[in-house]
């Protein structure tokens, strides 16, 4: 696991050298058709969730497909709260979802939260839909050691890896491409002014490693916000690529 201060992945001395794939990647992207069935993705989750959304829409969209995202998120709630909510099942009964993503409460997955993954991966294996983890980030100015209890190891009882791993699913490692971000440019503020929630730029950050995670794709020269500069974009989808996708088994992800 990375060390504080270490940062595995040299986006500076790569980016020059990703314009042309860029420029590719784009083309590709617009010239592909849209006539395959749309992905269904349903979102559970708080107002970590919030936002996300629309990014995501553009995102699938700008890869070529077509695409179909509801959200199911209330401010604070836990997963035990969805589990609990006959709102949240019905939404997850309403269709055969391609991908339910489960964003838990900031202060992360441990134990005590695990049966309630486990009862909502049950509802939504009914369906044949897959599940993804939605790795959240720690409070802007945490110690990036605190981050290792978002990670956890296979067979731990902390973290989003064991569970993850145990449930057959993957984690889309949002928080740590907050945490790498931290490390590597720290001038980059991904959250908002209270510190906690992501701003405009981390929902971006997070919505580029759902697409990674959900797809085991780059998000590479695809679509940015219009508030950021091509160079930001072109930052973050290069780092969300190297966390995301270096190593897809860390994160569970399958090809």
């Amino acid at each position: 696991m990375p060390q504080d201060g270490e940062f595995l992945y040299p986006i500076k001395t790569r980016r020059a050298f990703r314009l042309l794939g860029l420029v590719v990647a784009m083309a590709v992207a617009l010239g592909s058709s849209s006539a395959e069935a749309a992905t269904s993705i349903l979102l559970i989750g708080n107002s970590f969730t919030g936002g996300l959304k629309p990014k995501l829409q553009s995102l699938i969209r700008s890869s070529g497909r077509d695409v179909t995202i509801v959200a199911r998120a209330a401010s604070s709630w836990t997963l035990a709260d969805h589990a609990a909510s006959p709102s949240t099942r019905k939404k997850i009964d309403a269709k055969a979802w391609d991908y339910v993503v489960l964003q838990e409460q900031s202060l992360g997955l441990f134990h005590e939260r695990y049966p309630s993954a486990r009862v909502l991966d049950a509802e939504i294996g009914k369906k044949g839909s897959q599940t993804v983890f939605f790795m959240t980030w720690r409070d802007a100015g945490a110690p990036m050691v605190s981050y290792d209890s978002l990670h956890g190891q296979p067979g731990e009882d902390v973290g989003y890896i064991p569970i993850a791993f145990e449930l057959g699913a993957p984690v889309a490692p949002v928080g740590w491409a907050f945490r790498e971000t931290a490390i590597e440019a720290p001038e980059v503020d991904l959250w908002a002014g209270d510190g906690h929630h992501a701003s405009d730029r981390g929902r971006y950050v997070a919505a580029l490693t759902l697409f990674a995670t959900i797809f085991d794709e780059s998000p590479v020269g695809l679509w940015g916000p219009r508030t950021m500069t091509a160079e930001e974009i072109l930052h973050d989808q290069l780092l969300v690529e190297e966390v995301t996708l270096t190593n897809p088994s860390e994160w569970n992800i399958q090809p």
